[in-house]
């Protein structure tokens, strides 16, 4: 990996530069050198908050470095500072208490932030070093080889002791863990997966970690919500504390005598730097709107780098079934429209863009298209799953999917007026689908299918089996929103942030989706259920142990 490549302030300013006058004067230019000690300086610019340059591809406002602070209502002094109360953040203050560190957690909401539901991890006792190491590799291979191998090994190692303090913990406080249980064999080792789960509890992983945060809490942690860091603060070289300006409007420097570890998620909720960094979500909405990817701007305008483009999008389907086997899939127009398979789940997105974008993507949910079964087509799924189970699923949530949980209809139109039903009931707001339409397509389909070659998209002919019997089936496929954006800060095994010459900052870490390079490909990867929550946890418990012991 090419860290010259990566959003640096280096890289912006040379951006600014290059794509139009005015992005960035050159006062801004001589003022991103952090002032020293004596004279006060965040880590910041003084005149980098002017307009940014027009055109498509401007570098937006927010990325831009702030006018530093230089002035605080109040000073207060700690070993460890963590900005954000999630998965990440929560584990990094138990570490860093446990190794005996005066910790404040930073928030920018007036509670516990954090989302998903499945947090996984290997399990060490039941999975050969081999296995393990195949995991690794295959993560590697999901992710186009773009991950930073020593950082997928941390989880590997580490998850299953982080996640199992996780669940105690939140039992403690009152909140049940169901374990989900998993095998993959991958190159021909078994890894056993476990996964915490709280789908059974409202709230669902955000009330075990409130449950967790209430008692580090009474363990010494100091919370301080609705206090969102504005910038980090250095002295000479180093990090040492971080601004943060509360809901009275005082501004409150946080002082950090061993570090400060960002794990305030990702920029998933921040149109502009989506736009910017990620284009092709353009239509979709945001799950979390906090997560305004301030603090990897804090990191960057601090000296370290977010990882370079592309980085990998969650895009999780919201319908209670997902049938990730290779029957037919029409578009809302009635059409097919691709090669079905096999298809998984965390690609969807990318075969609703042009969907939403002839909705001008002003429709979130104009990216639905929908999936056509025959009657018989559990019997089809059980097979093809079986001989590539690495590739194929049936699944509704944490189980297994009926006919039930489908649209169904004894002929195409009543399939076709039970799918607009199902539209206008979810206020998808697109147009009905012509059922003539779908019978041509499923006329077309299945002759294809009893020729045995698939003369429009190339499926295998393994997979093309007729649309056909008493009782035909749908469902609606692609997701809305965008729960994270897995592109973070360039950090090392200890998630110490990286220069733009791969040197640590001293003081600087990051955890969770604040930090990088953990997955690479285009799309995160569904294949090890949990992974990212996994992930998230895993990583604050290991940088909140190794901050404390400095």
């Amino acid at each position: 990996m090419s860290f010259e490549q990566g959003i640096s302030r280096r890289a912006l300013l040379r951006m600014g530069g290059i794509m139009g006058a005015g992005a960035l004067g050159a006062a801004a230019l001589s003022s991103c050198a952090p002032k020293t000690a004596s004279e006060g300086g965040s880590a910041g610019a003084s005149d980098a908050a002017a307009s940014v340059q027009d055109g498509p591809f401007a570098v937006p406002e927010c990325m831009l470095q702030p006018e530093p602070i230089t002035e605080f209502d109040e000073t207060k002094e700690y070993d460890v500072v963590v900005v954000g109360a999630g998965l990440a953040g929560l584990a990094a203050v138990h570490t860093a208490l446990e190794g005996g560190a005066h910790v404040a957690c930073v928030q920018n909401t007036s509670v516990v932030n954090t989302s998903g539901n499945m947090g996984g991890y290997v399990d060490l006792e039941k999975t050969s070093p081999a296995g393990v190491q195949a995991c690794i590799s295959y993560l590697m291979e999901k992710s186009d080889y773009r991950s930073d191998r020593k950082l997928i090994n941390v989880w590997a190692q580490n998850s299953s002791e982080a996640l199992q303090w996780w669940a105690a913990a939140a039992e403690e406080g009152g909140v049940e863990n169901v374990l989900f249980d998993s095998t993959l064999n991958l190159h021909g080792y078994d890894v056993q997966l476990h996964a915490n789960t709280y789908f059974h509890i409202h709230g669902a992983n955000n009330t075990a970690a409130t449950a967790i945060a209430e008692g580090l809490a009474q363990d010494g942690a100091e919370f301080f919500y609705d206090t969102p860091a504005v910038q980090l603060y250095k002295e000479g070289d180093a990090v040492t504390g971080v601004i943060c300006r509360n809901a009275d409007d005082q501004v409150i420097l946080f002082k950090a005598a061993k570090g400060v570890i960002l794990a305030a998620g990702d920029y998933s909720g921040n149109m502009e730097m989506r736009e910017y960094l990620c284009p092709d979500l353009k239509g979709f909405g945001a799950s979390m709107e906090n997560r305004d990817g301030s603090a990897l701007m804090m990191g960057v305008w601090a000296g370290a780098v977010i990882e370079p483009p592309v980085h990998a999008k969650m895009v999780h389907e919201g319908a209670k079934a997902r049938v990730d086997v290779p029957f037919l899939n029409i578009s809302p127009k009635g059409e097919r429209f691709m090669c079905e398979g096999p298809m998984r789940t965390s690609y969807i997105n990318n075969f609703q863009r042009q969907f939403l974008a002839e909705a001008g993507f002003a429709n979130m949910n104009a990216g639905h298209f929908f999936t056509i079964l025959p009657e018989k087509w559990h019997d089809y799924a059980t097979e093809w799953i079986a001989e590539d189970p690495l590739n194929m699923s049936i699944t509704g949530g944490a189980g297994e999917i009926t006919n039930d949980n489908l649209l169904s209809g004894n002929s195409v139109e009543e399939l076709v007026q039970a799918i607009n039903d199902f539209c206008t009931e979810k206020e998808y707001k697109i147009d009905p689908i012509d059922a003539a339409v779908v019978q041509e397509t499923i006329d077309r389909y299945n002759e294809l299918c009893d020729a045995g070659s698939d003369e429009d998209f190339g499926k295998a002919a393994k997979y093309m089996v007729p649309i056909e019997g008493e009782t035909l089936y749908a469902v609606s496929r692609g997701g809305t929103t965008v729960p994270a954006i897995l592109g973070g800060l360039i950090i090392d095994e200890n998630g110490q942030c990286l220069d733009e010459n791969q040197a640590p900052i001293q003081g600087l870490f990051a955890a969770g989706n604040t930090s990088g390079c953990f997955f690479g490909g285009v799309d995160y990867p569904l294949d090890v259920l949990g992974l990212s929550v996994g992930r998230a946890i895993t990583t604050g418990y290991v940088t909140g142990r190794y901050v404390a012991s400095l």
